[in-house]
Formats: C-alpha cells, structure tokens, sequence
C-alpha cells in the first residue's frame, strides 16, 4: 500500500509541492533555520520533536506497522465479512459456527445470570427467616417453676441453634454468589 501511495505522486493536505513528510510544523509559529547565534544551519530543525508526518521513523517501521494493520483488517474481515460478497469472510459453514458459538456463550451467560439470581432470592429468604426467628415472641418463665424456667432455656438454645444455621447457610450462599463477581 505504501509502494502505491508513493508511485501515485499526489500532493495531500496541507502539502506544498516539494514538501517532504516532517517539514511542516503543528500550529502558526515561523523558525529560522539559521541558527542566530552562529549564523549557521542547526544540526536539528528548531522545532524538531513537533513537526507534522515524518516522525523520524525508518521505513522498515512503517512496514512493519503497515503489516499490522493488514492482518488486523485480514482478521476482522475473516471474522465479519459476507460470504459470497465484495468482503468474504469465508464460507457460510464458518460463518454459522461463529453464529453457533455466539449463540453458545449468550446461553452460558443466561444460564449464569439466572443461577445468580436463584441465589440471591435464596439470600434475601435466608435474611427473612432469620428476621423472624430473631424477632419470635419468648416465652415468659415463671420463676416459682422450675419447669418453665427450663422450658425457656431450652426455646433460647433452640432459637440460637436456628439462627447459626442460617448464618451458615448465608455465608456458604453468599460465597458461591461472590463467584459470579470475579
């Protein structure tokens, strides 16, 4: 493509006839190219670093960046071209596995967010059972009887056995639901 552009001999923006790439500065400040201290031409051009097209690069890095951008434009042309058009991505059977395999991951991906969602549902029940527990009457004891106060006791135990349970339960949901965020 280079070779072409060179053979063509046009003139582009902002070129003068017989400018060459890295002659034109960015912006409307004027240089003197003779240096008003020695009265002689400077090694480098006094705006050297800002000029316009040149770069200072060789032609082996053109080519090579030139090479680039052609197999990039190979790749995305493989992958999005029209079968049978001016652009040909290949034959339809690759373009129908592309499409296959799209439709693949967006399935994988549904599937994932569903299960996120069952889980979360799963944490919010869990948080509303254990609301209720922590917030179920006590029964009252009655100190004259040992029975009760029994009884009580052992309703406590049971509400705090309950509501580990639970908490382990959350941590063990809340984990498997940290896994869909990494």
């Amino acid at each position: 493509m280079k070779d072409l552009l060179e053979k063509l001999d046009w003139i582009f923006a902002g070129h003068k006839k017989g400018q060459k790439d890295g002659d034109q500065v960015r912006g409307h400040e004027k240089f003197d190219m003779i240096s008003p201290v020695l009265g002689k031409k400077p090694k480098k051009h006094p705006a050297h670093g800002r000029l316009v097209g040149g770069g200072g690069g060789s032609a082996e890095e053109y080519e090579e960046s030139v090479e680039q951008i052609a197999e990039q434009l190979r790749k995305e042309l493989a992958e999005y071209g029209a079968a049978g058009g001016a652009i040909s991505g290949g034959d339809d059977d690759s373009r129908e596995q592309v499409a296959a395999m799209r439709r693949d991951q967006k399935a994988q991906a549904d599937q994932a967010d569903a299960q996120e969602d069952g889980l979360e549902a799963q944490l919010n029940s869990l948080k509303r059972q254990m609301t209720d527990i922590k917030r179920s009457p006590e029964p009252i004891p009655n100190p004259k009887d040992p029975a009760s106060i029994m009884q009580t006791a052992a309703a406590k135990a049971d509400k705090r056995e309950q509501v580990k349970s639970i908490a382990l339960q959350m941590r063990q949901v809340a984990q498997q639901l940290g896994q869909f965020s990494e």
